[in-house]
């Protein structure tokens, strides 16, 4: 019977570190940058077929900068993981540029063209109708952090009272 409690403890805390684990998986974002003139343009064109990292940080992000007097031509592009984005979503403009800033907390959800919010090609909630990409229009990105925290951390509880016990 002893050894029956030493083989259910080993794999009850091999299962808590496991849970543990599981819940330190990174956001994934796609990480790459574009400079007017550049030869490739793929960061842009193809989020597919640019790297993609395991992100430490809060955020992935799509920074898209269009000159205003060409034909909306792109001037820089960026795709990152960031902590705190200068913007989450919104869209600023000056004589010269217009800058989209496209912030997102789901895996891969920067493989956008920078003018929509997601990956989806969503541009804003429910309603929203043509034109709704351009001027200062803010959406809300459901995050990653509360929501499953506290049932993770819950199970985690129960699970390490039952090592407890045992």
């Amino acid at each position: 019977m002893q050894k029956l409690k030493v083989f259910s403890k080993y794999y009850l805390t091999l299962a808590i570190i496991l849970a543990t684990a599981a819940q330190t998986i990174a956001l994934e974002c796609y990480v790459c940058s574009y400079k007017l003139n550049q030869n490739d343009a793929t960061c842009i064109t193809n989020a597919s077929a640019v790297p993609a990292i395991n992100c430490t940080k809060k955020y992935c992000l799509t920074v898209r900068q269009e000159m205003i007097h060409n034909a909306n031509k792109v001037d820089s592009f960026l795709r990152d993981c960031v902590d705190k984005p200068l913007m989450l979503n919104g869209v600023k403009a000056d004589a010269s540029f217009r800058t989209y800033y496209r912030s997102c907390q789901q895996n891969l959800c920067n493989g956008h063209n920078g003018r929509v919010y997601n990956s989806s090609g969503q541009i804003g909630g429910a309603g929203a109708g043509a034109g709704a990409g351009g001027g200062n229009h803010n959406a809300i990105i459901p995050g990653k952090k509360n929501g499953c925290l506290k049932a993770r951390t819950s199970i985690l509880c129960m699970l390490f009272m039952l090592l407890l016990y045992l």
